[in-house]
């Protein structure tokens, strides 16, 4: 679960990983429902290098997510997905790894339930170009994004 204020850095930080997973680990579908698949987006695309054969951009989510390893869902809050949906999709597709993007309120905690945070593994909070986790797996460090 990745959440930030927008132009915090989300975005950036999520094409960059997704690109990575496409170079090094398989099938990555990148599904842009908080921008589209309009000129920001590909301009993010082409300015992080992030084209490439194993990384499908999508502006809505398939019915059929079995052929990718990887699935990046920004903005969960533009999909209108609950905490069941999420459960949902990870138990219909075991073999694949989601990676949720949300919007933060004013208060600076994460659009959606508290639900959410409960059922993903690490949280990743980007605030002013910089990425901090947290999770099952201990504190992580810091990362700047730009």
């Amino acid at each position: 679960m990745v959440f930030g204020l927008p132009k915090s850095g989300k975005s950036t930080l999520c094409i960059d990983f997704a690109k990575y997973l496409a170079q090094n680990h398989g099938k990555v579908l990148y599904v842009a429902i908080e921008e589209g698949f309009g000129y920001t987006l590909k301009e993010k695309f082409e300015r992080l290098g992030a084209i490439h054969s194993n990384l499908i951009i999508a502006e809505k989510l398939p019915d059929d997510l079995t052929p990718y390893q990887f699935v990046f869902i920004d903005s969960v809050s533009k999909a209108r997905l609950s905490s069941d949906d999420l459960t949902k999709l990870r138990k219909e597709n075991p073999n694949t790894a989601f990676i949720f993007i949300f919007h933060t309120t004013k208060a600076g905690n994460f659009r959606g339930q508290q639900d959410f945070a409960h059922d993903v593994d690490v949280i990743i909070e980007v605030e002013k170009g910089v990425a901090k986790a947290k999770g099952r797996f201990g504190v992580g460090e810091k990362l700047e994004i730009f």
